[in-house]
């Protein structure tokens, strides 16, 4: 189920998994879709985890047989009704999560699409956030981000898929974004400034197509890194496979994770009017560190 993403989505499906593993599932989540074809079955594969956990062989194989049928009553889909998600829809959601539930612990509702709600709709959906039940659970699933409102943002965690269809070919970056990588972990903060002049001096900081493309070489580097970490030999970074390996038996798998989240964020800003060389600085401070 989930663990067969965990090739492409490394970080989303190990967040996730950790947290069903240890009984601390969120009572609201955020998937940022990010143009990815198998979003909407990342989705459905969590959903299933979080009800199928523990249970056994027969038990696991008929529950999911009736979701994948559409049978099982805990869970409810939502999704535009026409152009949009009618507040209507959010307040019926709310009047049929108010009972009890019929079966298993968990109830979970999905909202496709959940940027097409006005600002009512939204606001419908921001009440029913702030006084979550311990017994349900929201998905809220969005292929646009930047038009969700930021007050239901700030109520979800936030679950950024990566869109593993798009391939990367240029040499030139993968060598900048993997001495940027290797300046991080290993240098002092003055080899590092010297690391991000050779950055702006091999990318534009004004070609925003082009920081977005290093930025992400940046997180497939460290991609690399946990399928190290987990002992697969199917890595990208080949010709760099002793300093990745050396990166990794410094970093716990935690701390890869935050790094990757935090250029998954910090790429997420090249999309707006950022200053690039504060967004790389941003970068060095919160990746390498004042060293």
């Amino acid at each position: 189920m989930l663990n067969d993403y965990k090739e492409s989505q490394f970080v989303a499906v190990d967040i996730l998994m950790r947290e069903i593993e240890n009984n601390q599932i969120g009572h609201a989540y955020l998937f940022d879709e990010n143009n990815n074809a198998k979003a909407f079955d990342i989705v459905m594969a969590f959903v299933k985890e979080i009800l199928s956990y523990g249970l056994k062989n027969k038990e696991k194989e008929v529950l999911l047989q009736r979701i994948n049928d559409g049978n099982y009553p805990e869970i409810k889909i939502i999704e535009p009704d026409g152009m949009l998600i009618k507040k209507r829809q959010i307040l019926d959601l709310q009047q049929e999560f108010s009972m009890a539930a019929v079966e298993g612990k968990k109830r979970i509702y999905i909202i496709r699409d959940a940027d097409k709600m006005r600002n009512e709709t939204s606001n419908s959906m921001l009440k029913f956030l702030e006084e979550p039940a311990n017994d349900i659970v929201a998905i809220l699933v969005t292929n646009n981000f930047n038009s969700m409102l930021t007050t239901i943002i700030s109520r979800c965690q936030l679950i950024r898929l990566s869109n593993n269809d798009i391939m990367y070919n240029d040499e030139e970056i993968d060598d900048t974004a993997f001495n940027f990588i290797k300046s991080l972990e290993f240098d002092e903060i003055k080899a590092i400034i010297n690391e991000k002049e050779l950055l702006f001096d091999n990318i534009s900081v004004k070609d925003r197509e082009n920081m977005t493309l290093f930025f992400d070489k940046l997180i497939d580097v460290y991609y690399d890194i946990v399928k190290i970490i987990d002992g697969k030999k199917e890595i990208r970074f080949v010709k760099y496979i002793d300093k990745l390996n050396e990166i990794a038996s410094n970093n716990s798998i935690d701390e890869i994770l935050y790094k990757i989240q935090f250029l998954l964020d910090a790429k997420e800003n090249i999309k707006s009017n950022v200053n690039m060389n504060l967004l790389i600085d941003s970068v060095i401070v919160n990746i390498g560190g004042a060293k």
